[in-house]
């Protein structure tokens, strides 16, 4: 863990100037009340009360100890980390059902190499050779029909503003827009203002395609002498 790492807490202990939570790791934490909520609290328990899960923003380590942040997550930050917590314990029952007494043995092997059961998952997918190193023979095939079920996508979006005042401004358009991916689509919401979709299966590597998505529009967009912006929609 880093300084900036958005991570879930269970709040332990609520006083009028600490909070104490616990990590997932096991780790301790704190949240001092100025790092509760923007602007005065009038009342503290509306947003910490023990055993809620909140997610922070880690603000400073100091040894054992980590200092958090509850109002400096956004929303969409928040539903991001608690997304994933879910995603991650459906993975850990399922592991449980299907690998019986030698589930956690199992998983701890595999949370050596990958950070996450879910990106273990994910990467299973598209290798064969990774399913038969961590999981045991007799339960390869079941293992294989749990991660061929779809898993449920994420959608990424943008809003961008392209202003092409030359002659054929509209081809121009067209042509900073010609991506050939389909999981890519541009929607027209008024005149030079546009919203751009963008459907991944894995969130993280989803916002550093829409990254290098935008550096490209970016790239046309000066070649073709056009204004482009953009901003995240939230």
């Amino acid at each position: 863990m880093k300084e900036g790492d958005l991570v879930l807490c269970t709040v332990e202990k609520v006083t009028p100037t600490v909070t104490q939570v616990r990590l997932l790791s096991g780790q301790e934490g704190t949240i001092v009340s100025s790092e509760i909520a923007p602007g005065r609290i009038k009342f503290l328990r509306q947003y910490v009360v023990p055993n809620k899960k909140v997610v922070c923003k880690i603000l400073e380590i100091s040894g054992s100890h980590i200092h958090l942040s509850l109002r400096r997550v956004s929303s969409k930050e928040k539903k991001e980390v608690m997304q994933f917590f879910k995603q991650e314990q459906t993975a850990n029952t399922a592991f449980n059902q299907l690998l019986g007494e030698n589930s956690e043995k199992i998983k701890q092997r595999i949370l050596i190499d990958f950070k996450s059961l879910i990106e273990f998952v994910d990467k299973s997918r598209n290798d064969e050779k990774l399913v038969s190193k961590y999981i045991p023979k007799e339960c390869v095939k079941a293992f294989q029909r749990i991660i061929a079920k779809k898993r449920k996508r994420s959608e990424i979006k943008q809003l961008i503003k392209i202003k092409c005042l030359e002659e054929d401004g509209i081809n121009k358009i067209k042509s900073i827009f010609d991506f050939k991916n389909e999981n890519i689509s541009i929607a027209y919401l008024s005149a030079g203002e546009f919203k751009l979709k963008l459907m991944v299966d894995d969130f993280k590597q989803g916002k550093k395609q829409m990254q290098d998505i935008l550096e490209k529009i970016e790239e046309k967009a000066k070649k073709f002498h056009c204004e482009f912006s953009s901003k995240e929609e939230k």
